[in-house]
């Protein structure tokens, strides 16, 4: 298994060791572009907090509704969506 390291910023500084796929994977799309192995890195781990944080804050979000009853039935859901459904398929 490589090692390679990666400075992950001026504030902070972390070695992360990566299975050798992804290792190729990360060279391959880095001689493939102008990004630097660093840079494609520091975007992945941003894309993916940001995902986690908007997926905490949609559960959150969910679980407010929830508390306060703004919550549907299966039926009335089902519902719902066949209504969207065709009055979308009238409009096309």
């Amino acid at each position: 298994m490589a090692f390679h390291h990666y400075t992950l910023g001026a504030v902070m500084s972390t070695i992360i060791t990566l299975p050798q796929t992804l290792i190729k994977r990360l060279e391959k799309i880095s001689a493939g572009s102008r990004h630097t192995p660093e840079s494609i890195v520091k975007q992945a781990i941003k894309n993916q907090l940001d995902y986690e944080e908007w997926k905490l804050d949609q559960i959150d979000a969910g679980l407010a509704d929830l508390k306060a009853g703004r919550i549907l039935s299966d039926e009335e859901f089902w519902k719902r969506i066949n209504r969207q459904k065709n009055e979308r398929e009238k409009a096309a």
